[in-house]
């Protein structure tokens, strides 16, 4: 059984492409190892319509501790290898997923040998921590804009107080376009961890995702496919990044 892992994708500010980037992270992997996606950002829970997947089974009820031969059966299969575990069908049913609840699920599906990307709210709420502290990366995905740069100056000068495992972050550039007021320079000297990679602005994409064709707009022959796979082959160690983005 392959080894599992854990890929969290999470920014303090929304609009900077999470959802996508988890989803396209996802898709890279799923390529070579059984990955599973997971949709842990309550206050928008749209994973499950991105990629066009039935809502249930969802983490709501994720019931523990599952046996690593039985775990395909409380996810949403995608296809051969790709899996879903979609978030709160109900925005009443946000305050179900517990920090606890995070826990079982992120430990149970990395014991099954899966490769798991969660994708987490903007908020610091105890099952975002609780994820950020299982995760073997997180990434956090920024564009080239005052707006978004600011938390992460927030972030950097807070870390003392978060504590947050620095080591484990990395920037990714999303949407890029040659701006001139926004650079990369810019994004290297005010964040606290470095620029692991660059995806371009697509207008493929855009359009393919309002298609409803996420495969095409973030798949690995896509121009974002291709971008992760490049930074996820330098992220990932060598066993785990066997065959991705090659």
């Amino acid at each position: 059984m392959s080894a599992g892992f854990i890929t969290a994708v999470w920014s303090p500010k929304g609009g900077v492409g999470k959802t996508l980037l988890s989803t396209a992270v996802a898709l890279q992997l799923a390529q070579k190892q059984r990955t599973v996606i997971v949709d842990g950002n309550p206050d928008n829970p749209d994973l499950a319509t991105l990629m066009q997947a039935p809502g249930t089974p969802n983490i709501c009820g994720w019931p523990g501790q599952v046996k690593p031969e039985a775990v395909e059966a409380h996810l949403v299969r995608r296809s051969s290898r790709l899996f879903v575990l979609p978030g709160p069908a109900r925005y009443v049913d946000e305050g179900v997923l517990t920090k606890e609840v995070m826990e079982d699920a992120l430990r149970t599906l990395k014991a099954a040998g899966m490769a798991v990307v969660v994708d987490l709210s903007c908020s610091l709420r105890d099952s975002t921590l609780m994820a950020l502290d299982l995760a073997d990366r997180v990434l956090i995905p920024v564009t080239l804009d005052l707006l978004s740069i600011i938390p992460l100056v927030k972030l950097t000068k807070e870390q003392d107080i978060l504590k947050l495992p620095i080591h484990k972050f990395k920037v990714v550039i999303n949407r890029h376009t040659d701006t001139k007021e926004i650079t990369l320079d810019d994004i290297r000297e005010y964040s606290f961890c470095p620029v692991a990679g660059v995806i371009p602005s697509s207008k493929v994409a855009a359009g393919a995702i309002n298609s409803g064709n996420c495969d095409a707009a973030l798949g690995p022959t896509s121009p974002v496919g291709k971008a992760v796979a490049g930074f996820l082959s330098e992220l990932m160690p060598a066993e785990e990044a066997v065959g991705v983005g090659r």
